[in-house]
């Protein structure tokens, strides 16, 4: 399983269960708690099967998250993918298209070898991969933090170290400022 939020986020934030449910830990002893009190999920017939409108609640106010899950044919999940659920960070026209079912959205997970059909399995070593990142610089970047989590997560967490008050760190994702 591998979760990728788009910036202002943390970029690559888990991968494999057990990495995820440690980062979650990790987010959840330091960073301010939430809730999350809307939730809007849908279903569709085509990859990513699941899309999500959800908002954390936060002392500073609601941080609407659109959110996107693929499923291998076993039907685990296997790529969470999730932007701040404003107009000019979304991967398609929200206004035209809310769920993001037009052919042009601009998603990560429609261009990683092996999500969404099969086992799901992916492989950032593998041939396929590297031949797919050597042409696309986003999935490179997906690619270099897979191979190196903890560093590259770590990278991205000491990077917002000096943004650490709530109204900092979220204002910019959240749509507060």
């Amino acid at each position: 399983m591998i979760r990728w939020e788009w910036p202002p986020w943390l970029k690559l934030t888990g991968l494999g269960k057990t990495v995820m449910i440690g980062s979650d830990l990790l987010i959840a002893r330091f960073a301010t708690p939430s809730t999350v009190p809307t939730r809007d999920c849908r279903f569709f017939d085509t990859q990513p099967f699941a899309r999500c409108r959800v908002s954390f609640a936060y002392d500073g106010g609601l941080c609407p998250i659109y959110e996107e899950f693929v499923f291998n044919d076993a039907g685990d999940i296997t790529f969470i993918e999730a932007w701040s659920d404003q107009p000019d960070r979304l991967p398609g026209n929200v206004d035209s298209d809310p769920w993001m079912e037009a052919s042009d959205v601009r998603r990560l997970s429609t261009r990683v070898p092996g999500l969404g059909y099969g086992d799901g399995h992916v492989d950032p070593g593998g041939s396929a991969f590297i031949a797919a990142a050597s042409m696309d610089p986003e999935l490179e970047d997906l690619r270099r933090r897979m191979l190196d989590f903890w560093i590259t997560w770590a990278d991205e967490v000491a990077n917002t170290a000096g943004n650490l008050d709530e109204d900092a760190l979220y204002a910019d994702g959240c749509g507060w400022d």
